[in-house]
């Protein structure tokens, strides 16, 4: 599973279609794949690169239906509403993204693809890489750099302000 966020089959933003880049898993449908981040997030949309094998075109293991439940807290999962239909990977090389996914602002440590039906109508169901983005809650890119060192003691600061924060702590070593 790890395959589908380490950008291992990825060229820029473009896939290829070495099936080693890609996770594929077996069995009575439905087949899931869970995510788990280091924080909750409050997550913009999911960008899909779907299974892209080189018989793809004509087998069809890519996700098709997919359900996304989310959770802060892995115990108490929500369902996301409107998931578009995943769209068909090309089964070519240079293949970029096909399929974005809305999520709206949703907080979560943990998302879950669960796919229902593939291109294929097969119990082998397949996904070759996702990327989430999400809504910078938090200041990020501090300037000076976070750990710099010999910084003129006049040295002007910046940094960007997290999207809803009302104040800024900074904190001097």
């Amino acid at each position: 599973p790890e395959k589908t966020i380490d950008g291992s089959g990825l060229t820029g933003d473009l896939h290829g279609t070495e099936g080693t880049t890609m996770w594929l898993s077996s069995g009575v449908l439905p087949n899931w794949i869970q995510y788990e981040f280091d924080q909750v997030y409050t997550l913009h949309d999911l960008k899909v690169w779907n299974s892209n094998g080189p018989i793809e075109s004509f087998i069809g293991f890519g996700a098709k239906k997919v359900t996304i439940e989310y959770s802060t807290d892995g115990a108490a999962w929500k369902t996301l509403e409107n998931v578009p239909e995943f769209a068909r990977g090309p089964g070519a090389a240079a293949y970029a993204a096909n399929t974005t996914v809305n999520l709206g602002g949703v907080e979560a440590k943990f998302v879950k693809l669960t796919v229902t039906a593939t291109w294929g109508g097969l119990n082998v169901a397949g996904v070759a890489e996702v990327r989430f983005s999400h809504v910078p809650m938090q200041a990020r890119a501090p300037q000076p750099a976070n750990g710099a060192v010999d910084v003129s003691p006049d040295a002007s600061l910046n940094w960007r302000p997290g999207r809803t924060a009302a104040s800024h702590q900074l904190f001097f070593g």
